[in-house]
């Protein structure tokens, strides 16, 4: 009875250690954020671009500022994420709200030389985002008969908001993001806002964004390793003591 009680405790100490790597701080590809946030998952960008094409489809690109309340030096030290999105196309406008189908949004992680400044709008363009590792790749999730809902609230200045909602595709953090919980099963949600002009261009504007989701932490292998071996001991003695 006292080795089935040790075994026990064995169990109730591997369960102990998955609890805490669920609330320990998540570190995927360099990039670090806290499970246990009040938001859950939460990210803002202080700068985005978006770039409207002829045939008007939308693109851009961008730089994520914050995650889970810290940082870039916190939660990226060392390294940067940058956005690049594309291929929302229009389906239908009403007034001043067009409805898009499609599209994707790629989030980079580069530890590599930046010239990108985050607060200064023009050392951002094509050439110095989307370089390191694909850390998520998302795709438009298409729910109520769109995947991004544009409205412009004018042209003069230009005020331009954006809601929208995501599918997890790919990415080295992939699973910890395929979680299902935002309107009609997507992943992880989004809005952006963009109020400045860029300087010599009329289909180009600059403004903010953020995401919004849910996160899975996944316990390491050892984790499971402990739990299973705990499990197995137990069975093993409690089968021993009913012989």
């Amino acid at each position: 009875m006292k080795t089935i009680k040790q075994a026990a405790v064995g169990v109730a100490v591997a369960v102990a250690a998955m609890a805490s790597a669920h609330a320990a701080p998540q570190t995927v590809g360099g990039v670090t954020w806290d499970p246990e946030y009040g938001l859950d998952f939460s990210s803002s960008s202080v700068q985005m671009h978006q770039i409207f094409e002829p045939d008007g489809t939308a693109r851009g690109f961008g730089i994520v500022s914050t995650m889970n309340g810290t940082g870039q030096d916190q939660f990226c030290p060392g390294c940067e994420l940058t956005i690049v999105y594309g291929g929302y196309t229009p389906a239908s406008t009403e007034g001043g709200t067009t409805l898009y189908t499609g599209g994707y949004v790629r989030i980079y992680m580069n530890d590599g030389p930046s010239t990108i400044n985050p607060s200064d709008p023009l050392t951002m363009n094509d050439d110095n985002v989307g370089l390191g590792t694909l850390w998520l790749d998302l795709a438009g999730h298409e729910y109520n008969g769109y995947t991004l809902r544009g409205t412009v609230n004018s042209m003069m200045p230009p005020n331009l908001s954006g809601l929208g909602q995501l599918d997890v595709v790919g990415g080295v953090a992939a699973q910890y993001f395929d979680t299902n919980m935002q309107a009609g099963g997507a992943d992880l949600a989004f809005s952006s806002s963009f109020t400045q002009p860029y300087p010599g261009a009329d289909n180009h504007v600059v403004g903010t964004g953020n995401f919004y989701g849910m996160t899975t932490a996944v316990p390491e292998p050892s984790t499971y390793v402990m739990l299973g071996g705990g499990l197995l001991a137990l069975g093993f003695l409690r089968r021993r003591s009913q012989a």
